[in-house]
């Protein structure tokens, strides 16, 4: 059995509304273990919206609607369900009694176009909403393809119909809830496409599943799996966790909602070693992403271009137009050195020079290490972005003391 879900609203297409209520409705599915496979989104307009349904009725066992059922000349939903399932419209007195109570309920009276809400497709079963006025339905279609449940788009009212009327029907539709577990692995200075060629075949497996997803420096890695017990979940992810890990190693810095920067903070804190960084290129952000993941205690020199003259004037450097005539490797292992604070680290990031070559020095604990990175660097947010992901990722494989890999990333 699964699912799919239709959002109805011109207003989504136009840009004008952020759709929440299609990751609730997801959410929800996922933890009853309905797998969803669609999602389309359609104006209000009748015809859009009968063949939309009509699609998802003849790939889908549950479809579930949100939008449109309320009592303006656009709402239309209630007819597309009814001409996609094979049933006429019809008019319910009880309904519209109810429609009415709720209205004395609010204080206010019913207006006449509010008896539009009245009408449900012919022989579908009534979803009682007591916290708003739009009659919610399930429409089996004729042609037993599956069935059609329609929700309201406000918010509040959809999330409460889904919680105390449609999850309970599914799961009993199902026989039974499953649980759907996930789990993400984030990665960081490494590729989607590296990513992909060294764990692609166990993107291929159906349960647990594992997929990716890209960011600027960082790719997640997500595990999902489903199972007849939450014990039994967790279990296929804790094995296809392994195998992961295993497969990327060090690449791997955390998981769920685990930053780069907490990550290089706590091992700061653990091995007691404060950081001192000269920063020509990403403008302070490496130390401003320390401070506030709560380290800013353990950050002693912060020397960016607006006053890096201390720096290199203690490298042997007059000014910043020295810098083009310099050797790079010498002055980046300099900048580090005198950057790092007596028994801590050291990190110097300077560039871009000739061929937009950018250099990193680190400096303890114990020796020097430089690594050069040559790409086309732009002075952009994606590109000072990455250089922070790479900076803090070299400093968490020396304190991890993994800075050898035993996979090529090349």
């Amino acid at each position: 059995m699964h699912a799919e879900i239709v959002m109805i609203g011109t207003e989504l297409l136009l840009g004008e509304l952020v759709d929440t209520n299609a990751n609730r409705l997801a959410k929800a599915l996922r933890d009853i273990g309905l797998d969803l496979y669609y999602k389309t989104t359609v104006g209000d307009n009748e015809d859009r919206i009968t063949e939309v349904l009509n699609l998802a009725l003849d790939r889908s066992d549950v479809v579930i609607t949100s939008g449109g059922i309320g009592p303006t000349v656009d709402d239309v939903t209630r007819q597309a369900a009814a001409n996609a399932t094979g049933r006429k419209l019809v008019y319910s007195a009880e309904l519209e009694s109810q429609i009415a109570t709720r209205f004395r309920r609010f204080g206010r009276k019913m207006a006449d176009n509010n008896r539009r809400q009245a009408y449900i497709p012919d022989g579908a079963l009534p979803l009682p909403n007591p916290v708003g006025t739009a009659p919610c339905f399930l429409s089996e279609d004729v042609r037993r393809r599956g069935c059609i449940i329609s929700l309201p788009g406000v918010p509040r009212e959809l999330e409460y119909m889904m919680e105390n009327t449609v999850i309970p029907l599914l799961v009993e539709r199902m026989g039974g809830m499953k649980f759907t577990r996930v789990r993400v692995l984030r990665t960081c200075a490494v590729g989607e496409s590296n990513v992909d060629r060294v764990i692609g075949d166990l993107m291929k497996t159906g349960n647990p599943t594992v997929g990716l997803a890209a960011h600027v420096g960082q790719t997640d890695v997500r595990i999902a799996a489903k199972a007849d017990t939450e014990a039994e979940a967790n279990a296929l992810i804790d094995s296809m966790e392994a195998q992961l890990r295993e497969r990327l190693g060090v690449a791997i810095y955390g998981k769920e909602k685990e930053t780069v920067s907490e990550v290089v903070g706590g091992l700061l804190a653990k091995q007691d070693l404060r950081l001192g960084v000269v920063d020509m290129l990403t403008d302070g952000q490496l130390v401003h992403e320390l401070i506030e993941a709560g380290f800013g205690h353990l950050i002693t020199t912060d020397l960016h271009p607006a006053n890096l003259s201390e720096a290199l004037k203690a490298s042997g450097l007059d000014s910043r137009s020295d810098l083009q005539r310099a050797d790079h490797r010498t002055l980046a292992m300099s900048l580090a050195e005198n950057a790092a604070p007596a028994g801590g680290m050291g990190l110097a990031m300077l560039g871009p020079f000739e061929e937009n070559s950018t250099f990193m020095g680190l400096h303890g604990p114990g020796d020097f290490r430089l690594f050069e990175q040559s790409r086309n660097y732009q002075d952009t947010d994606y590109i000072r972005r990455w250089l922070v992901i790479q900076g803090m990722d070299w400093i968490r494989r020396v304190l991890l003391g993994e800075l050898e890999s035993p996979v090529d990333w090349n």
